[in-house]
């Protein structure tokens, strides 16, 4: 059998002969490649530009460059974070510090910090023999746990995420496989929520029966959904509000109350939700969360009375990006986890090849004379494309006859997976230069950087707008947009009408809180109230004015008394 042969690569449901073929691959410590999905339809798991760089200041990199000098692989976020709660604050040396006037974030900061720095300390303590290799499934980069097979060609792998796989079976995965095949009650629960949004479902391992069905998300099995939305965030500076007021301080305005206001209400919605489904989560196999920072992570777990507490051993991220919080996102990040992927097996990297190799902190200084020319190129231009200055880039870009679409910007910029002009406007929220290039340009939209992420998928909802404009004027035939991850062709009138609907009901939602709000005044002053405006009906001018003086005066009393 090939590998076109094999047609069935829903994990749940694998053919026997498949199952019975499927060997562990195990990989020593020298194997440092990352092995990427071959085909086509898998999402792209790489970070935006800015993980990177917020990357390159964390703790986990530090951590990672004294594991590379001890010729150890490097390790992801979750496993980094797994090792940071094992280790016991009590245990760390100056650990007596002084709480009293520092606040919680500053604490867990300080006790972070005295965490990372024990790990190194324990790092470089340990003896590594570097003649002694120890081998496992997972010591490669990929997010897969990968199977050889003899169905398949000798390079290439079957790889199935690592996430499906909880801590009891990650050591013998193959053993969860074989105990969940073809099982009726078996069930996983998958979560997301950020940016006002939130989807759930309990979905089932066993696939739709309904035969009609023919695609794979048609197939996904859902046993409970439920999706909520409230406005949550600020939509012209972004964020949440929540956010803002811890950064800012707490703001005065109707809008930041109303967001405030949704942010409870969701909050109480999606854990009155996790209640009812307490049943299916006790049942779960494994639960999937995507949550959006730490404060929408405590909406899901760990608060009191959850019924997902914050050590279940259940929880797993999801591993790969995922677009807004919907049941239709939620069936297609299923779909994503729970087929295989057939991919290329990982390279060896040979001692001598690796004692050769940069390391990582000196990847940015170590320039060719070739990206010294090109430096310079960008440097001369790069000013005037950030302030958006449509003709002056036009006529360098005409002037110097450079090719957009393969035109690299700098060194940094390729690090930072923002190679070409199309990329970087697309990350820095360039919209008018996005339609430049587009429009006036004609770059395409196709070009994937060094993570083989289109322009795209680099963007804020301005760019991805930008992008949908260009698409209305360039139409379909001008490049596969579905492709390049650009959505449906809008014009820019209709995206005005959109803003306008969403501010018409913001101003709705304002005026019901504002309502709400005169309605809980203290009833006597309201009865008051009434009461002078009724009787001042039928009064002249001067006994109206005497009455409104006397009701001015009364507020001023009620005010005074509160004090």
């Amino acid at each position: 059998m090939t590998v076109n042969d094999i047609s069935n690569n829903y994990i749940y449901n694998l053919d026997d002969d498949l199952l019975n073929s499927l060997k562990l691959l195990s990989f020593d410590l020298t194997t440092f490649e990352n092995v990427e999905p071959t085909i086509k339809d898998t999402p792209n798991t790489s970070k935006s530009s800015k993980d990177i760089m917020i990357y390159y200041k964390s703790d986990l990199h530090r951590y990672n460059l004294k594991r590379e000098q001890k010729n150890l692989p490097a390790i992801n976020e979750e496993e980094f974070e797994n090792l940071l709660e094992t280790q016991s604050i009590e245990s760390l040396s100056g650990s007596d510090y002084d709480t009293e006037n520092e606040s919680e974030d500053e604490i867990n900061n300080t006790e972070q910090e005295q965490k990372v720095n024990t790990l190194i300390k324990n790092l470089e303590k340990a003896e590594i023999n570097e003649n002694e290799s120890f081998k496992s499934h997972l010591n490669t980069k990929s997010p897969f746990v990968l199977f050889g097979s003899s169905m398949i060609s000798d390079e290439k792998a079957i790889g199935i995420y690592k996430s499906i796989f909880n801590e009891t079976y990650i050591n013998n995965p193959l053993e969860y496989l074989k105990e969940n095949q073809r099982t009726s009650n078996s069930k996983s629960a998958i979560f997301m929520i950020g940016g006002g949004h939130f989807a759930g479902a309990i979905i089932s391992h066993e696939k739709n029966s309904n035969s009609g069905k023919s695609s794979k998300i048609d197939q996904v099995n859902v046993i409970e959904s439920k999706t909520f939305h409230r406005y949550t965030t600020r939509r012209k500076q972004g964020g949440a509000q929540s956010a803002s007021d811890n950064s800012r301080g707490k703001a005065i305005s109707a809008g930041s109350s109303i967001r405030r206001y949704n942010e409870k209400a969701l909050m109480e919605e999606v854990r009155e939700l996790l209640s009812k489904w307490r049943d299916h989560l006790n049942e779960c196999s494994t639960i999937y969360i995507r949550a959006n920072g730490p404060t929408n992570k405590k909406v899901l777990i760990g608060y009191e009375g959850s019924p997902i507490k914050a050590d279940d051993k259940r929880i797993q991220k999801i591993p790969f990006s995922t677009q807004r919080a919907s049941l239709s996102e939620v069936k297609r990040s299923w779909v994503e986890l729970s087929h295989f992927k057939l991919v290329d097996l990982p390279k060896v990297i040979p001692p001598s090849e690796k004692d050769k190799k940069p390391k990582e902190s000196n990847v940015a200084t170590e320039t060719s004379d070739a990206d010294k020319k090109i430096n310079d190129k960008s440097n001369e231009i790069m000013p005037f494309f950030k302030k958006q200055k449509a003709p002056k880039f036009i006529k360098w870009v005409n002037d110097n006859k450079i090719d957009v679409n393969t035109f690299v910007i700098n060194s940094e910029e390729l690090l930072n997976n923002t190679p070409t002009f199309l990329h970087y406007a697309s990350a820095n929220g360039l919209s008018h230069m996005i339609q430049v290039l587009l429009i006036n340009l004609k770059a395409s939209p196709l070009v994937e950087n060094y993570a083989g992420r289109y322009p795209a998928e680099l963007g804020n909802q301005t760019s991805k707008r930008a992008f949908q404009i260009a698409r209305h004027k360039l139409g379909d035939d001008y490049c596969n947009w579905e492709l390049a991850k650009v959505g449906v062709a809008k014009s820019k009138e209709e995206f005005d009408e959109e803003d306008k609907k969403a501010e018409e009901i913001a101003s709705l939602e304002k005026k019901k809180l504002l309502e709400s709000q005169a309605e809980s005044k203290n009833p006597i002053e309201k009865h008051r109230s009434i009461n002078l405006n009724q009787n001042s009906s039928g009064l002249n001018d001067d006994q109206r004015a005497r009455i409104m003086r006397e009701q001015r005066a009364r507020a001023a009393e009620a005010r005074l008394g509160k004090k």
